[in-house]
């Protein structure tokens, strides 16, 4: 009887924290859809796609947000102005790349995917481009 009573407490105190875990990851998710709200889209439409100029510089890259709409089909031009670096989309298989060829500098890799899930995810480079590297990120965003 006493091991049944123990049982029920665990299982109740489990449910409960359970509950409030997700209430606070859903409270999370509402806060980044709204966090960039006030943000202008960005690049152009040409062409029926919304075309990005992206330049990647070390450790930074410009513009450092981008921003697009659900479902719009987005165009990549990225730029290369020093060293080497790579491209990834955190979480994004982006047809026909791979996020381990470097852009070297000088040349011009146009990537097209669609944005096809609202959300935030993080634009790294992929290849190692001096000591600052692992601070080079940005932020792709998709708003509904």
């Amino acid at each position: 009887m006493l091991i049944f009573i123990l049982s029920v407490l665990l299982i109740s105190a489990c449910s409960q924290k359970e509950g409030e875990d997700t209430i606070k990851a859903k409270k999370i998710i509402e806060y980044h859809k709204k966090k960039f709200d006030n943000l202008p889209l960005s690049g152009k439409i040409i062409d029926g796609a919304r075309e990005i100029e992206l330049k990647s510089i070390q450790y930074r890259w410009e513009p450092d947000t981008i921003v697009v709409k659900k479902m719009e089909k987005i165009r990549f031009v990225i730029e290369s102005v020093d060293v080497p670096h790579g491209f990834e989309l955190e979480g994004i298989i982006i047809p026909n790349w791979d996020p381990n060829k470097a852009i070297k500098k000088g040349n011009k890799t146009i990537l097209e995917i669609t944005a096809d899930e609202a959300g935030t995810w993080d634009m790294v480079c992929t290849i190692y481009c001096g000591p600052g590297h692992v601070g080079m990120k940005g932020k792709y965003i998709v708003r509904e």
